[in-house]
């Protein structure tokens, strides 16, 4: 990124804060007021709770995470933490594999895909979900990730059809690891219609590696419409969005 554009987003982001920090400034002194003018003024919980809600999406800027009554704990800043730490796993996944260089049992290899497969499953349905959970599945995929490059002809456009959740996931960390930018469509629909978030995750993830091997302007604008529907979908504090923004921001104004 060139270092004029690096300092207008770093300006536009401060703007931004700081926008943010007088605008809720400005709701605390009004409020104060109100308190002091109209004492016997009374507001029901049902209104504090909904003007919770109105705020929790512009308060990222501000803080590292805020606690909403019968919603729980929500993170901010530890969104793009997260992704960059998983990514770095997943990439060290990526050194020293591959069917180059050596001879490949297929049938071995394919034996190891598919009981990493039914290991995700498993513990998707018997852990509870929970730091703990991710930690061991974030394993589980970048196993996947270097057992699939063993595999020489990996199938990884059916398997994106798969109704097994395990077999999908093989086939997001195959493409993670070796994009294949012809299956890119399909990929989008998978990720599109994929109904669990750490499956769509490395799905989006994956896209992002075959949008890499590809100039912008070869891929489809369909393709582009339908990633843009799909982060439409996603919350705004959520690890998937986020990496459909940095998907969708390769291709400038399409």
């Amino acid at each position: 990124m060139a270092e004029g554009e690096r300092g207008r987003r770093a300006g536009a982001a401060w703007i931004r804060r700081r926008a943010v920090a007088v605008v809720l400034t400005c709701l605390g002194v009004g409020a104060a007021v109100l308190h002091v003018l109209a004492p016997g003024l009374r507001i029901d919980g049902v209104t504090v709770m909904l003007l919770a809600v109105a705020v929790v999406p512009w308060l990222g800027d501000l803080f590292r995470s805020i606690e909403v009554p019968g919603i729980g704990r929500i993170e901010f800043r530890d969104i793009e933490r997260r992704i960059d730490a998983v990514q770095r796993t997943a990439n060290a996944a990526l050194v020293g594999d591959g069917p180059e260089g050596g001879t490949v049992d297929d049938t071995a290899a394919w034996d190891a895909v598919r009981e990493l497969a039914a290991e995700y499953v498993n513990v998707r349905l018997q852990q509870r979900s929970g730091a703990a959970r991710n930690h061991r599945m974030d394993q589980i995929f970048a196993r996947l990730v270097r057992v699939t490059q063993r595999v020489r002809d990996f199938d990884a456009g059916t398997l994106l059809g798969s109704q097994d959740a395990g077999l999908r996931l093989a086939a997001y960390a195959r493409l993670y690891a070796l994009p294949e930018p012809e299956v890119l469509g399909a990929l989008v629909d998978a990720a599109t219609g994929e109904p669990l978030p750490f499956n769509q995750y490395w799905a989006l993830q994956a896209v992002g590696r075959c949008v890499d091997d590809l100039e912008a302007e070869q891929v489809p604008l369909s393709v582009v419409r339908r990633l843009e529907q799909l982060r439409s979908g996603l919350l705004r504090a959520n690890d998937r969005r986020e990496i459909a923004d940095r998907v969708l921001a390769r291709f400038g104004g399409r």
